[in-house]
């Protein structure tokens, strides 16, 4: 049995010796006398394909199936001169100062005529107010007294400037709308001529509702303005903040447009 099994490893070690002698042997000739075929040697296609399968586990999925990206085509840009740039740099500024000119200037017609400014863009703003100077004068009247600030009116002392509160204030809420911002923004400009002096912010209500709401809701709307006039104006004045309710009606509340006009922010300006 031993001597078997000896003659089985003997045998299979001399066919493996025999097979890479002539394995060897052939490719020695190969490279010797090399043929004039234009075929592919066995011995190469099963390398190439023995590599090409490691190559393939070794890769992470993404990059065996993806094909190469095109590179992206750039549009090259004008080429200026140094003095063609500056001329158009010195161009684009004018045309900035012209559009905050006209941005300005629009604002100003709008607070003129009580416009409520919309948030369309300038031509969509320049048509409303087209609209408004095409309406009859009397009913552009009408609408100025309600939604424009009055003019100052001064006395002994003091100086005291009346605000709608429709204008300032969201309807039924005390959030400041941004047509009231740009209001009180102006009358900051004013503000600012006078330093150091004691500034009274009132508020005042038509008689629709409880007494006691129409004193809380004043008050607080007096104190919403206030707070806007801090922030912007810093420390160097005293505010005093005052909630009258329906207490002191400058008309009768006996009408829409009177209790409209009832409605209303005072701002006052003691001097010293």
């Amino acid at each position: 049995m031993g001597l078997l099994i000896l003659s089985l490893i003997f045998r299979f070690l001399l066919l493996v010796v025999t097979s890479g002698f002539s394995w060897v042997l052939g490719m020695a000739i190969a490279f010797q006398y090399p043929s004039t075929s234009q075929d592919i040697p066995i011995s190469e296609k099963l390398l190439r394909g023995a590599r090409s399968i490691v190559s393939q586990k070794k890769l992470p999925p993404s990059s065996r199936s993806t094909p190469p990206s095109t590179p992206e085509i750039i549009t090259p840009q004008v080429e200026l001169t140094e003095a063609q740039r500056k001329e158009l740099q010195t161009e684009l500024q004018q045309l900035q100062t012209q559009l905050n000119s006209l941005i300005s200037r629009t604002r100003n017609l709008e607070n003129q005529l009580g416009v409520r400014k919309s948030d369309g863009n300038l031509e969509a703003r320049l048509d409303l107010i087209a609209q408004q100077l095409a309406l009859p004068i009397s009913a552009r009247k009408n609408k100025q007294v309600i939604n424009k600030p009055s003019p100052p009116v001064f006395s002994e002392n003091t100086m005291m400037v009346t605000l709608p509160s429709d204008v300032l204030f969201e309807s039924g809420s005390n959030t400041i709308r941004s047509e009231g911002r740009s209001i009180l923004d102006n009358l900051i400009g004013e503000l600012k001529n006078y330093p150091e002096m004691t500034i009274s912010v009132s508020g005042h209500t038509d008689n629709r509702g409880k007494v006691k709401v129409n004193q809380e809701k004043s008050f607080l709307q007096a104190e919403k303005v206030t707070e806007y006039f801090s922030k912007n104006m810093g420390d160097r004045y005293r505010f005093l903040v005052i909630g009258y309710g329906e207490s002191s009606p400058i008309v009768e509340n006996n009408s829409k447009t009177n209790r409209q006009r009832n409605r209303r922010i005072e701002v006052k300006i003691h001097q010293k």
